[in-house]
């Protein structure tokens, strides 16, 4: 199960070796925690899942909205503790340069911070892990 409040959408999703299981986004201008358990049930529900029946969680670590990330962040601790399952951060913009797949070209991220400044991070072709 993954988790991603770091920015105004809210986003869970199930995936497995063959890809996602299920997905579910809420784009609403209110606070993650208002949403996010919710999110979760209706989550496990669409896969006819239960919690134990997750392997690991992975969260969104940053960077993003203060708020948001101790959200999801708190939440998966707990589901985690809960199961004993294990726990992966994610930085947000790994997981978006991620999506561009391979590229010879050089990738860019960025994400809103506010206040007009953004959060960077620039990529090496098979430099994915690490932003230079």
């Amino acid at each position: 199960m993954a988790v991603d409040t770091a920015t105004r959408a809210c986003s869970v999703a199930l995936a497995d070796r063959d890809g996602t299981i299920a997905e579910l986004n809420y784009f609403h201008g209110q606070t993650h925690s208002k949403h996010l358990a919710a999110l979760v049930a209706a989550l496990l529900d669409m896969a006819s899942m239960q919690i134990d029946d997750v392997d690991a969680f992975a969260v969104d670590a940053g960077p993003g909205t203060f708020t948001g990330l101790r959200i999801g962040l708190a939440t998966i601790k707990g589901l985690a503790d809960a199961t004993r399952k294990p726990v992966v951060g994610v930085s947000s913009l790994d997981a978006l340069a991620d999506q561009a797949g391979f590229s010879a070209r050089r990738i860019c991220c960025m994400l809103d911070a506010r206040r007009g400044e953004v959060y960077t991070a620039r990529y090496a072709a098979g430099d994915r892990a690490v932003g230079w």
